[in-house]
């Protein structure tokens, strides 16, 4: 995963760079006031994959605030732990492949969204926060999250890593503290 992660920033930094010689309207959208959207790809070390969409406005001078909503897939390992048994334990109908030692969990966000760009250039480096509850849709709970992210904006792609806190409000995760490392890159229109 880190060197899929270490192959994807060198091209879109060579990219950025050579876009950057070549034409002089790709700017930085941050800094275009409007209504602006992007889409998400994010991973935490936790095997958490997601997207997510968030929408709102750009004030023309780096700062934008809005909301989204996503769609999060947490694979776990099953609570099963078939190493210690021994073979008299082993139930012969069960099949311990790799695919039954894992189970699925789905996960759907809303949450706020501010992000702040320091530059109008073409590669710039910013800030963000996002903070909102997720619903754990597979075991029936839910849990507040504040997600402070840095990263860098080339054109209209961003990449980012941030630190995410969650808290368990109901159910099953009420008072379950969760922190995590969060990997991102985004597409801006």
């Amino acid at each position: 995963m880190k060197r899929f992660l270490t192959v994807l920033c060198a091209i879109a930094f060579s990219g950025a760079a050579l876009f950057a010689q070549k034409s002089p309207y790709m700017v930085n959208v941050g800094y275009e006031r409007g209504y602006r959207a992007d889409v998400e790809l994010s991973w935490t070390k936790s095997s958490i994959w997601g997207i997510s969409t968030s929408q709102g406005f750009s004030f023309g001078n780096g700062l934008y605030v809005g909301g989204g909503v996503g769609f999060g897939a947490e694979l776990t390992k099953n609570t099963l732990a078939v190493a210690g048994l021994s073979d008299n334990d082993v139930d012969p109908e069960y099949s311990y492949t790799p695919e039954s030692n894992w189970k699925a969990g789905y996960l759907v966000p809303v949450f706020a969204d501010v992000k702040y760009s320091f530059m109008k250039t073409l590669a710039t480096p910013f800030v963000s926060m996002k903070g909102g509850i997720v619903a754990d849709i597979t075991n029936i709970g839910t849990r507040t999250f504040f997600n402070p992210a840095v990263g860098l904006d080339i054109a209209r792609f961003s990449l980012k890593v941030g630190y995410e806190y969650q808290l368990g409000i109901w159910r099953h995760l009420e008072g379950t503290h969760m922190h995590k490392v969060k990997l991102g890159i985004a597409y801006t229109f």
